[in-house]
């Protein structure tokens, strides 16, 4: 993770600096292209002035080109007629510019002469008496190409300066921001699978860092919840199987030791089968589970008429019920249709139904009733009169291997995953379980569905 955090930090300072020197070239092309703007618009305006003075001496005295050099020594021109040159100033010669110059549709150029300096020229045609002319102006722009070359090399080499202090700038202020993000890496490498109490520490900033803090903890608490409910299942799925196992040995162990009867044999080996079918139906119930947790059941929701599918869980187990002389019935109390994975729900109602045929006293009454709450949907309710549910033990008892009494459960052959099991069913068709005690005795497991 330190490694992580490393290259993460080396990848947002070249970010950071390489952003820094992208925008420094973006200011600097905007200032270099400004400054020269505002150079080239100022010797334009110098360009015009100097040849609008030389136009108009000429306009008024055509014949003294040389009086205007002398009244205006500062202008370097020239005045031709037909490619001819008529005159050229001492200053135009000076520079060894050809004339005609060549200059771009707006009248302006810039050259170099032979001895390297750089001028700013203005062409212009006027008329003097009836004669087509042309007149030039230069202008010595050596400064100005100078201070230009001088700025451009300023910007360009101070590039270099700026990404050397914007590194170490953007390695420390990249530190100051994955900081927290090292921290909770120091901490997590302390949450192991032994000891997954502890939690990453969540400031007070609200930002990204701490969002990820909260999601990395509510991650642990469901992995150490998971881990509990893991070693809690199975200390719990050792704990019934070791049981039976050892009823098994004992009984083989007893039966070769005593006599070589059929009958001890005959009962030994029919306690093995009891034992033997105990234990097909509790790993049934932790393949069941398994398959549940691993969500790798196939499920095919259609619409049922509820009333119809608790009516077969009733018929299917009707015979349970009068083995022990109790009286099951089923009453439809409103025509309620449902959307639910019929397979699931039965298995869950069966469950239910079995635990009150189970644990009600022989001659009980258990009752099956359908009706619809305006405030849960589509109830359906298991009612016996049988010894009832202690409060303490009410939400316990849909846990996996809870039993309110051991050695009787045990005795029923009970494996303590039914209620499990038909918590989990009923869920996965977006209901709810719960049981009520009645007032006077008994308890009414109650599931509420959505209704259609």
């Amino acid at each position: 993770m330190r490694a992580l955090v490393g290259r993460v930090r080396w990848r947002m300072t070249l970010w950071y600096s390489l952003s820094i020197a992208l925008i420094y070239l973006v200011f600097a092309g905007c200032v270099f292209l400004t400054f020269r703007y505002g150079c080239i618009a100022e010797s334009r305006l110098r360009l015009n002035s100097a040849l609008t003075l030389v136009t108009s001496a000429l306009a008024k005295t055509p014949d003294r080109m040389a009086s205007i050099e002398s009244d205006f020594p500062a202008c370097n021109f020239y005045v031709a007629a037909n490619r001819r040159v008529l005159y050229a100033s001492t200053g135009w010669a000076a520079t060894g510019i050809a004339i005609p110059v060549g200059i771009d549709s707006g009248g302006y150029a810039f050259r170099a002469s032979a001895s390297g300096r750089h001028y700013a020229i203005r062409e212009t045609n006027i008329r003097l008496d009836g004669r087509p002319l042309r007149v030039g102006i230069a202008e010595d722009d050596q400064q100005t190409f100078e201070n230009l070359e001088r700025l451009w090399v300023v910007l360009l080499f101070s590039l270099p300066g700026l990404l050397l202090v914007s590194l170490p700038g953007g390695y420390w202020l990249a530190g100051r921001l994955l900081s927290p993000m090292d921290a909770m890496a120091r901490k997590a490498k302390e949450i192991t699978a032994d000891d997954l109490s502890q939690r990453l520490t969540v400031g007070t900033q609200g930002d990204e860092f701490d969002r990820l803090a909260c999601v990395f903890n509510e991650t642990f608490d469901r992995l150490e919840d998971s881990f509990k409910r893991m070693r809690r299942f199975t200390g719990d799925a050792s704990h019934e199987l070791r049981t039976p196992l050892a009823v098994i040995r004992s009984m083989g162990e007893n039966a070769l030791k005593g006599p070589r009867d059929a009958v001890i044999y005959e009962d030994a080996i029919g306690g093995m089968l009891e034992e033997t079918d105990r234990m097909t139906r509790l790993l049934e119930g932790l393949l069941t589970l398994t398959r549940a947790e691993s969500e790798r059941l196939p499920l095919v929701f259609d619409a049922v008429r509820l009333g119809e599918v608790s009516l077969n869980v009733v018929n299917c187990l009707r015979v349970l019920a009068e083995e022990k002389a109790q009286t099951l019935a089923c009453h439809e109390e409103a025509e309620l249709n449902v959307v639910l994975d019929k397979a699931t729900f039965e298995q869950a109602l069966i469950n239910l139904v079995a635990n009150a045929i189970q644990y009600t006293q022989a001659g009980g009454e258990i009752t099956v009733r359908v009706r619809a709450c305006p405030e849960r949907g589509a109830l359906v309710e298991v009612d016996d009169n049988g010894p009832g549910i202690a409060a303490e033990h009410r939400e316990r008892i849909f846990e996996r291997f809870y039993r309110i009494d051991e050695a009787r459960s045990r005795a029923a052959g009970g494996s303590g995953l039914g209620l499990a099991i038909a918590r989990w069913a009923i869920g996965l068709n977006g209901g709810t379980v719960d049981v009520e005690a009645k007032p006077d005795q008994g308890s009414i497991f109650r599931i509420a569905l959505p209704s259609r």
